[in-house]
């Protein structure tokens, strides 16, 4: 079934207005194939049928939530390009271990699709501390939110049960057998790591009061999808929740120049990230 452009314009202001994602005209094949099982359990007969329902009737807060499932992206890897964690085993974590921090140190990975980044940032602070005598008092001052706005991409995360593809995509046999296991044809996140993530859903557009506030966050290939505009808010929103001398990391590619001037930047093991002024 084809959407006219009148369609897609109905459905890309609806789509940014709920979420913040923008789609630009080459993305109506996506509306057109990730819709297509919407239609038809509605009982919609086309595009037009399927936009009035969703913006007036009882079922609209529902159909909202199956409208951005159907649009979000949960492309994600284990330990996506390595030198975030990297940057904090070798930086972060000791700066704050120097500093004699006694608060906890918290860590909110936004954007977290089904799970696979919060779980490397667990297994990279277990890693980092069995190589110290006071490694385990550190551990327990670490917290680790993992948000999407995806509610089926949350409740994955939560189980935290991956198939064989997916566990192949970044994450190490050694890594595999240490932090997983075989459960049936999934491999499931053993619990010392599952307990050390609190998983929740988020919509980045609009922070619940009292959210936070962070030392590091992780927003990772998201701000790609967004306007400038939405990209200069969220930024906003972040820093507003981020102690001073917080880190930032975004995607590879990503930046925060000419959308934010409160941050430093700081380059470790071939990437970039950033430091709240």
């Amino acid at each position: 079934m084809k959407i006219s452009q009148n369609e897609f314009d109905l459905f890309r202001r609806l789509i940014q207005e709920k979420c913040g994602i923008y789609l630009d005209n080459s993305k109506a094949y996506l509306l057109e194939n990730r819709f297509a099982r919407l239609i038809t359990e509605t009982g919609c007969k086309n595009f037009g049928d399927l936009y009035f329902m969703i913006k007036n009737t009882s079922r609209s807060k529902k159909l909202v939530n199956k409208m951005i499932e159907a649009v979000t992206t949960k492309e994600t890897l284990w330990f996506r390009d390595q030198y975030p964690y990297k940057a904090l085993v070798d930086i972060i974590f000791p700066n704050y271990i120097k500093a004699n921090q006694i608060s906890n140190i918290n860590i909110w990975s936004a954007g977290c699709s089904t799970g696979q980044e919060p779980y490397s940032i667990a297994i990279t602070t277990h890693e980092f501390c069995k190589t110290m005598a006071e490694g385990l008092n550190f551990q327990k001052r670490i917290s680790i939110i993992g948000t999407d706005i995806s509610e089926g991409a949350i409740e994955h995360a939560q189980i935290g049960e991956y198939d064989d593809i997916a566990i192949h995509r970044g994450l190490s046999t050694t890594r595999l057998n240490k932090y997983l296991y075989k459960n049936g044809k999934k491999w499931q996140v053993n619990d010392a790591i599952k307990k050390m993530i609190h998983f929740e859903y988020l919509n980045l557009l609009e922070l619940p009061p009292r959210f936070g506030p962070f030392d590091i966050v992780f927003i990772r290939n998201v701000m790609i999808y967004f306007s400038d505009e939405l990209k200069r808010k969220i930024l906003k929103n972040i820093a507003s929740v981020l102690n001073k001398g917080g880190y930032l990391f975004l995607g590879t590619g990503e930046t925060v120049q000419g959308y934010s001037n409160q941050f430093d930047y700081l380059k470790h093991a071939g990437g970039i990230f950033f430091q709240l002024k």
